[in-house]
């Protein structure tokens, strides 16, 4: 009970008190100000009709300088072909019923809403909405001289057709945002703009796309219909677009490489190595079980057809590799009979390219223990010539070299499309 009789006194007599004090202790100055101000509102809306566009004498155009300052990008739909932009709209105009004496009746701006007055009615024509109008309810400034600043902040969605015809994942686009008036002509309403955007505070920070910044720029077309002689303006803002790496591209890039070089270790292995095929199983379980991921954490159609395209390429090339040991090397190396490799490519597999492969003539002797070895080195009788198996088997490592050399160029070929 206590407490709410304090509250209460606090509320009744304190708070008056206070006010009171305020009020007596307010700078004069300040006071004669807010006088001035209000004289000069009162005077200069004074039979003001908003609706009546403001125009100089002898002519009936309004005159309007733009200015579009992008912020960021909100979102790029690539499905949906939407661009949203976050920005500011510059605009300036001259308003001569809004002048006033800055010596005798005030010096300085008024800050007023824009219920108050005329302004442009800027429209965003390829809007991918119904709200075609993209400006906010913002206070703006009048100055002496009559002259109208309003900054609002624009939020656009708009339509970008060129989305969806993009080259994944190494495309550039173009977006637009096509702005003017909705019912003014160029006659009665001349919207003028610099061909460079202020991008000064832009945030090129969108996760997916990068901003062109020097591409930028305001293009003002003037459009005329065959049923109507007066001329339309509209401003167009063009952002030149360009798809930062995709992340389940980069996701998946480093893996395949790894795989694939260990894929391609199998080619300079001893051409009957059972581990071939164990490396090669493991490399293709892996690259499954990365296909797996990529589909279940990419989110656009785009990222997942790329990306399992890209692995389904390298999937190939370790199957092929299999294939190749499987069906070629392996059977070459389990040839039995006197039957040899033909001559010339022996010559060259013993020349520089065996040299420069790194091959080695094989020979049976290689199966003796080192205690045999040690014995045939010190017999003069000690040298053998290869078997047809032998040579067999080098041949079938000069083939491993080969195919090494295919698949790094497919490898190469398919990791820089």
């Amino acid at each position: 009970m206590n407490i709410q009789l304090r509250i209460g006194f606090f509320f009744k007599v304190l708070v008056p008190v206070l006010l009171w004090i305020n009020v007596c202790a307010t700078d004069p100055k300040l006071s004669e100000t807010m006088t001035k101000m209000k004289a000069v509102k009162d005077r200069i809306f004074n039979g003001y009709d908003k609706t009546i566009r403001p125009t100089r004498e002898g002519s009936n155009t309004t005159e309007v300088s733009t200015g579009l300052m992008p912020r960021q990008i909100l979102d790029v739909d690539e499905e949906k072909g939407i661009f949203a932009l976050d920005s500011y709209f510059v605009m300036v105009w001259e308003d001569p019923r809004l002048t006033w004496n800055s010596t005798t009746e005030y010096d300085g701006y008024l800050q007023l809403p824009t219920d108050l007055l005329w302004i442009p009615d800027i429209s965003v024509h390829n809007s991918h909405s119904l709200q075609v109008n993209p400006t906010q309810q913002v206070m703006l400034l009048i100055l002496p001289t009559g002259t109208v600043i309003w900054v609002p902040p624009i939020l656009t969605e708009t339509s970008c057709p060129s989305l969806s015809q993009a080259t994944y994942p190494s495309d550039v686009v173009t977006c637009m945002v096509e702005m003017g008036s909705w019912v003014h002509d160029g006659w009665e309403i001349d919207f003028t703009h610099e061909e460079h955007l202020y991008m000064d505070e832009f945030l090129n920070i969108h996760s997916r796309w990068e901003v062109l910044v020097p591409e930028v720029r305001m293009i003002r077309n003037v459009t005329y219909w065959e049923e109507y002689s007066e001329p339309y303006l509209f401003l167009d803002a063009v952002f030149p677009l360009k798809r930062r790496p995709p992340p389940e591209i980069e996701a998946t890039r480093n893996p395949c490489i790894l795989i694939m070089l260990l894929v391609l270790s199998i080619f300079w292995m001893p051409p009957d190595s059972s581990k071939k095929l164990m490396i090669g199983g493991i490399s293709f379980l892996a690259l499954i079980i990365l296909l797996v991921y990529v589909a279940c954490s990419t989110r656009f159609s785009l990222g997942v057809i790329f990306a399992v395209s890209f692995l389904q390429s390298t999937m190939y090339i370790a199957v092929a590799t299999l294939l190749l040991q499987v069906l070629v090397i392996f059977n070459l190396c389990n040839i039995s009979g006197p039957v040899r490799p033909p001559p010339a490519v022996m010559q060259f597999l013993s020349g520089p390219f065996g040299k420069y492969a790194l091959l080695r003539p094989f020979s049976s002797s290689d199966n003796i223990q080192t205690d045999q070895m040690q014995l045939k080195e010190d017999s003069p009788f000690a040298i053998t010539s290869p078997t047809p198996k032998d040579d067999w088997m080098m041949f079938a490592a000069g083939l491993d070299r080969l195919f090494f050399i295919l698949m790094s160029v497919a490898m190469i070929a398919i990791h820089h499309l």
